[in-house]
């Protein structure tokens, strides 16, 4: 077997052509997911850096999982044995807004997550404003 047949066997459903897409939405994941954070609802330093990794996380099981409800199952199974090891300590709207975010990017609609941050964002300022928590 030559080196094109080792590699193309071990690409999945996957093309050579995928990976720049791939490597485009995890890298628009983690900038969305960062920006969320921080502009959003201003969560700074170490903490904002680890929500933008859960984006590029979610974006990355979802692109993996694309069109393939066996492996999507076997995410679903990890997540949920990751999910009861560990508790999420922080706000859960912004971890699922942070989340969902990703799994726009990951499945294909990169920009479509990027209009729609928006408003998003505006309504994020918004409920996050200094002094809105008390």
């Amino acid at each position: 077997m030559d080196l094109k047949g080792l590699v193309a066997d071990h690409m999945g459903h996957f093309s050579i052509y995928d990976i720049p897409s791939i490597l485009f939405v995890l890298v628009a994941a983690t900038l969305i997911g960062f920006v969320m954070a921080k502009w959003g609802a201003g969560v700074q330093g170490v903490e904002a850096r680890k929500l933008a990794f859960w984006c590029t996380v979610a974006a990355l099981a979802t692109a993996i999982v694309r069109s393939q409800l066996p492996i999507a199952a076997l995410v679903l199974a990890a997540a949920v044995l990751v999910g009861k090891r560990s508790s999420h300590q922080g706000d859960d709207a912004l971890f699922w807004s942070i989340l969902l975010a990703g799994i726009g990017c990951g499945s294909g609609a990169t920009v479509i997550v990027c209009i729609a941050m928006v408003p998003y964002l505006l309504l994020m300022r918004w409920a996050y404003r200094p002094g809105a928590h008390k």
